[in-house]
């Protein structure tokens, strides 16, 4: 078997003494092969949950009405990942199948997430009025949004791909629309 010679902090190397048990080799050997094999894979391995999606009159961030999508990412890899960016699309679906775009977006803040660790992130989906209004007479019961998201995890050569669903509820909806309609009077 070859030899490879690794470099270590001083420090390292002093807490890597004390434990003289340890096979070290060993150790590098193995997060060596499974961080070759998760870079074979093109597509890292994470998957993505909604918390409590919610309708805000005046999102904090924005200034104007905005879907507010908590999300959670769970890391299913043995070693730690920088989610690059997060790419999304929202779509209302109509009881009687007619989609409508609601948002697209993205959220540029790069956060790393621990090996086999839930990490988050939260969407601002803004909402103009302009859109807003157009949709007044189409909702008329609790809604299904479908939410795409295109995840960017650096060192990954393709996006992780998840479509997740939600429900707007209809008294949130027209909630929004009357404050919508009350500020533009």
């Amino acid at each position: 078997m070859p030899n490879v010679t690794i470099s270590v902090p001083d420090q390292l190397k002093a807490e890597m003494d004390t434990l003289s048990e340890v096979n070290w080799s060993e150790i590098c050997r193995k997060a060596i092969s499974r961080y070759i094999a998760q870079r074979k894979n093109p597509i890292p391995k994470i998957e993505l949950d909604l918390r409590e999606v919610r309708l805000d009159s005046h999102g904090y961030q924005t200034g104007y009405p905005t879907l507010t999508v908590p999300l959670r990412i769970h890391n299913k890899m043995e070693s730690e990942i920088m989610v690059d960016r997060i790419l999304y699309t929202i779509k209302s679906i109509t009881e009687d199948g007619h989609q409508y775009i609601l948002g697209t977006g993205c959220d540029l803040y790069k956060r790393i997430i621990d090996s086999n660790s839930i990490g988050t992130a939260t969407i601002y989906s803004t909402l103009p009025n302009e859109k807003i209004e157009s949709l007044k007479n189409v909702f008329t019961s609790t809604f299904r949004c479908d939410i795409h998201f295109i995840v960017f995890v650096d060192r990954f050569r393709s996006p992780y791909n998840q479509d997740v669903q939600t429900r707007i509820p209809i008294d949130d909806w027209n909630k929004l629309m009357k404050e919508v309609v009350r500020k533009s009077v």
